[in-house]
């Protein structure tokens, strides 16, 4: 048996899927994933946004806002209105590669202030 290490991702609007965890490329270039972590954080949290993983990965693709996480190696994306009422924020933890999701959480106070 020959074990291939190719993954067989498909690109669906600025996602990868595959064999890998679901993943993007935020707008300074680094991959995100949404890895087991993220998953078992959200299912914990908040399961109702596992069926939202695609908005999860386009807010950190597309941020209508990113600043700094005050936690470390960690940034913030934010959406403004992909769900009715609020606002997506997705925090993103760079202390490892590749970068991955912490959580998600749906706010209605506007981040910018």
């Amino acid at each position: 048996m020959v074990l291939c290490s190719i993954d067989p991702a498909v690109l669906v609007g600025g996602v990868t899927y595959g064999l890998s965890p679901p993943s993007t490329i935020d707008p300074d270039g680094r991959r995100v994933v949404f890895d087991a972590g993220s998953h078992l954080h959200l299912a914990a949290k908040r399961p109702w946004l596992l069926d939202e993983i695609d908005a999860i990965l386009d807010t950190v693709a597309h941020p209508d806002l990113h600043v700094l996480d005050p936690t470390g190696d960690r940034e913030r994306y934010y959406r403004e209105n992909p769900f009715p009422g609020g606002w997506l924020r997705v925090v993103v933890d760079f202390g490892e590669e590749p970068a991955w999701i912490v959580t998600a959480v749906v706010q209605d106070n506007d981040p910018r202030g």
